[in-house]
């Protein structure tokens, strides 16, 4: 009788313990493991927050230098003025590199009322550009191209000297006549001037009171819209002015 009580007590006891797990595993399930699921869930939104606010300043700081980069890429390289006889003159900013000619583009082309000869003789479109130059093109009315002789003044030379358009020297029998063509802005009392735009230094250092180191200054001076602007070469002041302007022209 004692062992079948013994027996119903172990019984128990074992069907307690079974009872007990199965309702640990059921209240795991129902009740604690979705708390701990959304917890989880809460955590790693926040963790995953943190890495996105982490992240952003990341981003942002490439973004930023992507920018500055660009800023720098489109910086001016050349910066130039260009004025005068252009149909659109103004400052523009030009590839380092670029030349007088792309300038020329830039500002619309030459106008119609351009001082072509002197362009073709006295600027080089083919020049470089720097950064912060300034350029200049001469209207037509401005500067004027003069061919001078310096052929001694006998009678016969004065006679082409008056003459515009197409002339011929006296020659030798055995020779035929032979033409030139003269400018019409030579003086027409046969005295001649000498264009201080395109004169060379030897022939600028035969103006009254002019030797090489004048004639090399007023190189460097050109070019000239006017007579007057020989005032502003270092050493020709009002009295040698005067003396001078009676022989020279632009």
């Amino acid at each position: 009788m004692q062992k079948i009580l013994q027996k119903k007590e172990v019984k128990r006891f074992v069907v307690g313990i079974l009872v007990s797990f199965v309702l640990g595993i059921l209240l795991d399930h129902f009740l604690i493991y979705p708390f701990f699921k959304v917890s989880t869930t809460e955590v790693d939104g926040s963790i995953e927050q943190e890495n996105k606010s982490v992240e952003e300043p990341l981003v942002l700081s490439s973004s930023t230098q992507l920018d500055r980069k660009i800023e720098i890429e489109k910086v001016c390289k050349t910066t130039v003025d260009i004025s005068g006889a252009l149909k659109h003159p103004g400052v523009f900013c030009l590839d380092e590199g670029a030349r007088v000619i792309d300038a020329v583009t830039k500002a619309g082309g030459f106008s119609p009322d351009v001082a072509y000869r002197f362009v073709s003789r006295k600027i080089n479109l083919a020049q470089k550009l720097v950064d912060n130059q300034k350029i200049y093109i001469p209207f037509e009315d401005e500067t004027e191209c003069t061919l001078i002789s310096f052929l001694p003044q006998t009678k016969e030379v004065q006679n082409i000297m008056t003459n515009s358009g197409r002339t011929n020297f006296p020659t030798s029998e055995d020779d035929t006549s032979s033409t030139i063509q003269t400018s019409p802005e030579v003086d027409t009392d046969g005295s001649g001037c000498i264009n201080i735009n395109s004169a060379s230094a030897s022939q600028l250092e035969t103006i009254s009171g002019i030797g090489p180191a004048m004639s090399k200054k007023i190189i460097e001076g050109r070019p000239y819209s006017k007579i007057d602007d020989l005032l502003n070469v270092s050493g020709i002041g009002d009295a040698l002015f005067k003396k001078i302007k009676g022989e020279v022209c632009i």
